[in-house]
């Protein structure tokens, strides 16, 4: 809550035009010496990851050394209420995120506009640990689970907005300990030239989307990635499929992979011997998943901001990739997935890995995909790499 003097100053700048991006300051209470408070007034959001609409109160603590964060919509409820021990005061962190500057420390809480709660968690050092819960506008719980350390760990039961049950699963260090034998829907693209030759096999890319595009719509995919230059018109000397994972997954939850990899070599001409991998958040956790899953399906692999850290599989099998080549991106400033997600598993590899590359954009943020996809560098690197012409060397 604000103290007299905020709220004062908070209908004085209620009164003035809307003029400036936003307008902050200090109020410093002669009684409370051990705390300062802020607060900044946003008209429009800063960035798609920045939640804030209107208010951002941040009253710092000095004897416990935290921020203690609210942020309110233009109406007056309450967006989001947390306590951090870092926070950059331009951004806020989404409930599953940790910036490289923010950390979250203890109870996070978000509602939504009509004043319904949205998500309760806890986390500490900035890492999703213990119960949290998610709800839809309507009011439904829609997701609880369990986390440690940032890794899902328990029980997780998700439901749909009408309150069906639609899975309950049990993790271990973020590993589905029950996973189905499923199919996954997908995009599928075929070179235009495919039909001339009937017995020539391509090369194919698969490509994993972010966590945006999970669900059921096929026509998401096209938001961006290798589908969005397909949806544009460009076209590419390989056989290229994009995967739908479903809402909630992670490309590691479900046993889909080996199904969806036979039926692609069943049903296309397929050079088995130039197979690709790449994707972006979400899609590139999974392309680093995949590849130590299964290291010998890929001629080479592209994961781009994905997150590493959030089930030990990967870190448990990354050797695998010793003979794998890899290209990863990450930007520097990436407020969604830190930096150090894809840093730190370069790291790993590094020296026992030769083929291995590295971009870093020191200036670029999670959208460092419309950097890498619609040029042509990463192709015909992918295209330099025959597991054929490796194994008769």
């Amino acid at each position: 809550m604000m103290n007299k003097n905020a709220i004062s100053v908070y209908s004085l700048l209620l009164s003035l035009k809307h003029g400036s991006i936003f307008i902050s300051f200090m109020i410093l209470s002669g009684f409370l010496k051990a705390q300062e408070i802020e607060t900044y007034f946003l008209h429009y959001a800063i960035s798609k990851y920045d939640t804030i609409i209107y208010k951002r109160i941040i009253e710092f603590n000095k004897n416990a050394n935290l921020y203690n964060v609210q942020d309110y919509f233009e109406n007056g409820q309450i967006q989001m209420q947390g306590t951090y021990s870092k926070f950059d005061k331009n951004i806020k962190e989404s409930f599953w995120c940790d910036y490289r500057t923010n950390k979250k420390q203890g109870r996070y809480q978000e509602w939504f506009e009509n004043g319904k709660i949205k998500f309760i968690g806890n986390y500490k050092n900035g890492l999703r640990t213990g119960l949290s819960h998610r709800w839809a506008e309507n009011g439904q719980m829609i997701e609880e689970d369990n986390w440690v350390d940032g890794q899902l760990h328990g029980n997780a039961k998700y439901w749909t907005e009408k309150g069906e049950l639609q899975f309950d699963l049990i993790f271990e260090h973020g590993l589905n300990l029950n996973p189905k034998n499923v199919k996954y829907h997908y995009l599928s693209y075929l070179p235009t030239d495919y039909n001339v030759d009937t017995t020539k096999r391509w090369p194919l890319i698969i490509y994993l989307h972010g966590g945006s595009m999970r669900g059921t719509d096929l026509n998401k995919l096209y938001t961006y990635g290798i589908p969005d230059q397909i949806f544009r018109g460009r076209e590419f000397p390989f056989i290229i499929a994009s995967p739908q994972c479903p809402k909630y997954m992670w490309w590691s939850s479900d046993d889909w992979f080996e199904n969806f990899y036979n039926e692609l070599t069943t049903k296309y001409r397929i050079d088995t011997n130039r197979v690709y991998l790449t994707g972006v958040s979400l899609g590139g956790s999974g392309t680093w998943y995949l590849a130590a899953k299964f290291p010998e399906r890929f001629a080479a692999i592209a994961p781009i901001a994905g997150a590493t850290s959030h089930i030990d599989f990967i870190d448990n099998n990354i050797k695998k990739l010793v003979d794998v080549p890899v290209w990863a991106f990450h930007g520097k400033i990436d407020n969604v997935v830190p930096f150090e997600e894809t840093e730190r598993i370069i790291k790993r590899l590094e020296g026992i890995n030769k083929d291995l590359k590295f971009t870093v954009e020191p200036n670029i943020g999670h959208w460092i995909q419309w950097l890498v996809y619609p040029e042509q560098e990463l192709y015909d690197w992918f295209l330099k790499h025959d597991k054929g012409l490796k194994d008769n060397n």
